[in-house]
This record gives C-alpha cells, structure tokens and sequence, in this order.
C-alpha cells in the first residue's frame, strides 16, 4: 500500500512509518519542518514539506495513495504554529481534501 501519514518526522517517522516501512509499504511522510528531512534515508519513504495548509501541496503528495494517517499534532503553541491552526484547519485541509477524492 501507499500510505501518507501527516506529522510523519520525529516519533511517527521512528514508530509507525518504520514498522510500515517494514511490512512492505511505500510511504508518504509530510511534515512542516525539513529538518528531519536527511534522517529519511529508506528506499520507500518520501519527505514532502507541508504546514497542511496549501491543498495543491496535499492532493500531489496524496495522489495515488491508499490511505492517509493523520497524525500531525503540536504539544504547546510556538510563533505562527498554534492549536488552531495544526489542530483544526490543518485536520479540516486533510478532511477535506479526502472527502473531494472519494
């Protein structure tokens, strides 16, 4: 499968994205920071830079895929990056997005 999973640097990308890496399955990892980016070095993962806010931006990296884990998420609020923001217009961006590729 292909699965794009939001918020896939960090803890995602050493948890979830790996045991999926490992079962066979191409990934998809978005994340608003590309400091991760070089820690991205499996043959079937891909880094794509994404704050979930541009929907052109999520429908390429979504194209083809099978399934979409929305696991993006701040912990404390930081500059521009606020709960409002990741929490509800990123989520609605993704909700979105899906409902009009269905």
């Amino acid at each position: 499968m292909r699965i794009a999973i939001t918020g896939g640097t960090g803890f995602n990308r050493t948890t979830f994205g790996q045991r999926l890496a490992a079962e066979g399955h191409e990934l998809i990892l978005l994340a608003r920071s590309e400091r991760h980016k070089d820690a991205i070095s499996a043959p079937r993962m891909k880094f794509v830079a994404s704050d979930l806010s541009d929907a052109a931006v999520l429908a390429e990296a979504f194209s083809g895929c099978d399934a979409v884990a929305h696991c993006a998420g701040i912990n404390r609020e930081i500059g521009k990056q606020t709960y409002q923001k990741v929490h509800v217009k990123a989520t609605r961006n993704v909700v979105e997005l899906q409902d009009r590729q269905d």
